[in-house]
C-alpha cells in the first residue's frame, strides 16, 4: 500500500522556491487534501541520510552534480518511508488515488516522442519526476544499489547530460527495470494520465499560441490528471 505522503525536493541552495514553482507545488496539496505534505531543503535531506543511511554519505557527496543528489536522496526517502514523489516542475489537476490505489509501485510513462536512444522501448520509457511506491519496495533497493554502485556510466562527467541520466536519473531506472524479474509489480502510468504534452509541445505552448492551437492541447490534456512541464532547470 503506498502511503499518502507528498514529497517534494528544494535544496534551497540556489535560492528561493519561485512563485511558479510554488503555485504548481500547492496544486498537488489541494487535490490530496487528506495526505501529509513533506518538503526537503539541504538541511532536512543531509540529517536524513547521515542517520538513515551512514553507509551511502560518501558516495553521495562525491557526486559531481547537485542534480545527482537530488535524485539520490529522492529514491532513499521513498525506500524508507513511502508515499508519492514529485517534482517542483509537475502541475496536479486531478487526484491521483484512483491511479495509485491497490499498486505497490508507480513510474510516470513521458511522450513517445521521448524515447531515449539508450532505451528503445516505448513501455519502459519512464523518469523520475513522478514515483510512488510503498517503504521497502525491492525494486526501489535495486535502483538505490545501481545509483550507489559507483558504475562507469560509459559517458564522462563533462557530458552533464547523458552523465545524470545514466547515473541517477531514467536511464537507471528503465536499465534496472529491464534486468528486474518482478515486473508486473510496478506499474507504469500511461503518458496521457501524468504526461500528456512533450517538450516541443510545452515550448509551444510557452510561447504564447495556445488560444491558436487551442482545440489541439485540449484534446492532448482531456485526460490528464498531471502534466509535466519538463523545466530541466539543472540542465543550464
Amino acid at each position: 500500500m503506498i502511503p499518502e505522503i507528498i514529497h517534494q525536493i528544494w535544496s534551497g541552495k540556489d535560492g528561493p522556491l519561485p512563485d511558479l514553482l510554488k503555485e504548481w507545488g500547492q496544486s498537488w496539496i489541494k487535490y490530496h487534501p487528506g495526505w501529509k505534505y513533506e518538503l526537503w531543503d539541504s538541511g532536512r535531506i543531509n540529517s536524513f541520510i547521515h542517520e538513515c543511511f551512514p553507509e551511502y554519505v560518501d558516495v553521495y557527496n562525491q557526486f559531481p552534480y547537485d542534480i545527482q543528489r537530488w535524485d539520490a536522496i529522492r529514491y532513499l526517502i521513498l525506500w524508507k518511508t513511502g508515499g508519492m514523489y514529485v517534482d517542483f516542475d509537475y502541475e496536479c489537476l486531478e487526484p491521483l488515488g484512483d491511479i495509485l490505489r491497490g499498486k505497490e509501485c508507480c513510474f510516470s510513462m513521458e511522450p513517445e516522442t521521448h524515447i531515449h536512444p539508450e532505451s528503445k522501448e516505448a513501455s519502459r520509457n519512464f523518469n523520475n519526476a513522478l514515483m510512488a511506491c510503498s517503504p521497502n519496495h525491492p525494486f526501489i533497493m535495486e535502483i538505490i544499489k545501481e545509483v550507489f554502485s559507483g558504475k562507469d556510466p560509459g559517458y564522462p562527467a563533462s557530458d552533464k547530460f547523458h552523465y545524470v541520466l545514466s547515473t541517477t536519473g531514467p536511464i537507471v531506472l528503465m536499465n534496472t527495470y529491464e534486468k528486474y524479474d518482478h515486473k508486473d509489480d510496478i506499474y507504469l502510468i500511461p503518458a496521457e494520465l501524468v504526461s500528456p504534452l512533450g517538450v516541443k509541445e510545452i515550448r509551444l505552448l510557452a510561447s504564447g499560441v495556445k488560444n491558436q492551437y487551442f482545440e489541439y492541447f485540449e484534446e492532448k490534456i482531456k485526460r490528464a490528471k498531471a502534466i509535466h512541464y519538463f523545466w530541466g532547470s539543472w540542465k543550464q
